[in-house]
């Protein structure tokens, strides 16, 4: 019988052996303060919304609309439109855009969107096949203290870009809204409330309309998280409104990316939202950026709540049903039919805005929208010469804040 020679087994070479899982990649800056992920919104929907086609926006130079504009020279629109009132801003920002875009497609209006006819003529010789819509009066603080200038801004200001839209048969108008929509308590949340409605009562025609409701955006540009850095490596207090507060935080690539898939999936006047988590407490995001700095220690202090201010903002109401859409980070809502006799009314709140009637205003405001319930708490008393609370809670979308 043949004899075969034995043969030892080997153990297995490295080669063959399962290499180990990558390690978990390192959460950013900013998603570590968000106590998130950021949320990557590609450009495909965009780009096959936008290439080719005449786009226009305003409250270009704001924190949103400039980051807007920078996503957009990115698509190869055949126009970009840059509206704004701050002239020098309007022409830095154009010459950034002429990197990408040939200077001919690259076009400025330094327009008040509050003035009808200015608004008219220039979206009648643009023509734009989209429209974004960020101009506004953001800040809380100042449009609770000053109802008229929050109703012009706001309310007249988006009411002339929508019937300009309207009229010029504007392909798709996107509007930036803010959280504070939702079940309104200040005057700045309900006129942004308002302009939402304003989106839904003008479908019907060729103009295909959506909101996007956005949180406090954080990341460059902007002047919140630089604002914070200086404060703590100051070794200043840090002035917050309340130990529980807690807000919606996104990044401005977010809220750009959010705009253009808005623009895509708009069919009915939808509101949209970024699925942003839980609202993150204030107190908690300044102890964590204050440990990326490398200086822990931080003295932090309480204003209290101010007029219009909530403990946490929720990105939808109480009665509005969330709408799954395509990307399963962004969830939509249908608004309700705009309440009867709605134009009479939008007339009468616009003439006492125009004749500064705070309490005509105020009153008005209350019998457009029945959800909205003011929150009427005094003013916090800051020290003199004290810096304001980083926590004022109307600085969203823009400037960035609290």
């Amino acid at each position: 019988m043949p004899r075969f020679p034995l043969r030892r087994s080997r153990p297995p070479s490295r080669r063959w052996r399962t290499p180990p899982p990558p390690a978990p990649a390192e959460a950013s800056p900013l998603a570590r303060l968000m106590g998130r992920d950021e949320v990557v919104l590609a450009d495909l929907r965009g780009r096959r919304l936008v290439a080719g086609r005449r786009v226009l926006v305003t409250g270009a130079c704001g924190t949103v609309g400039s980051a807007l504009c920078h996503h957009l020279k990115r698509l190869d629109p055949a126009a970009l439109c840059l509206v704004d009132r701050d002239g020098a801003g309007l022409a830095t920002l154009a010459h950034e855009m002429t990197g990408r875009l040939e200077a001919a497609r690259v076009r400025i209006g330094e327009v008040d969107v509050g003035d009808r006819a200015a608004v008219d003529e220039l979206v009648a010789r643009v023509r734009p096949d989209l429209v974004f819509h960020t101009a506004a009066q953001k800040t809380l603080a100042a449009v609770e203290r000053d109802p008229c200038l929050g109703v012009i801004a706001n309310v007249l200001g988006t009411r002339t870009v929508v019937d300009a839209a309207v009229r010029n048969d504007v392909d798709r108008l996107v509007l930036v809204s803010s959280d504070k929509a939702a079940d309104p308590t200040s005057v700045f949340g309900a006129t942004m409330r308002l302009g939402e409605l304003l989106t839904r009562g003008a479908t019907g025609g060729r103009t295909r309309f959506a909101a996007v409701r956005t949180g406090n955006v954080i990341g460059e540009p902007g002047s919140l998280l630089s604002t914070l850095a200086h404060r703590i490596s100051a070794g200043e207090v840090v002035t917050i409104t309340h130990p529980e507060v807690a807000r919606h935080f996104m990044t401005v690539d977010e809220a750009a990316g959010l705009l253009l898939e808005a623009a895509a999936l708009a069919e009915e006047a939808e509101t949209f939202v970024l699925d942003m988590g839980s609202p993150v407490p204030v107190i908690e995001l300044v102890h964590r950026y204050a440990e990326q700095l490398r200086l822990p220690e931080v003295t932090i202090r309480f204003s209290g709540l101010g007029p219009g201010e909530k403990l946490a903002e929720k990105a939808f109401a109480d009665s509005e049903r969330r709408i799954r859409t395509v990307h399963p980070k962004i969830w939509a809502t249908r608004p309700a039919p705009p309440p009867a006799g709605l134009p009479r009314l939008l007339d009468a709140l616009c003439a006492a805005a125009h004749e500064g009637d705070d309490d005509e205003v105020r009153l008005l405001l209350r019998r457009l929208l029945p959800e909205y319930r003011p929150v009427r708490r005094p003013r916090p008393q800051h020290e003199p010469g004290g810096e304001p609370p980083l926590c004022d809670a109307g600085r969203s979308p823009d400037p960035p804040g609290l």
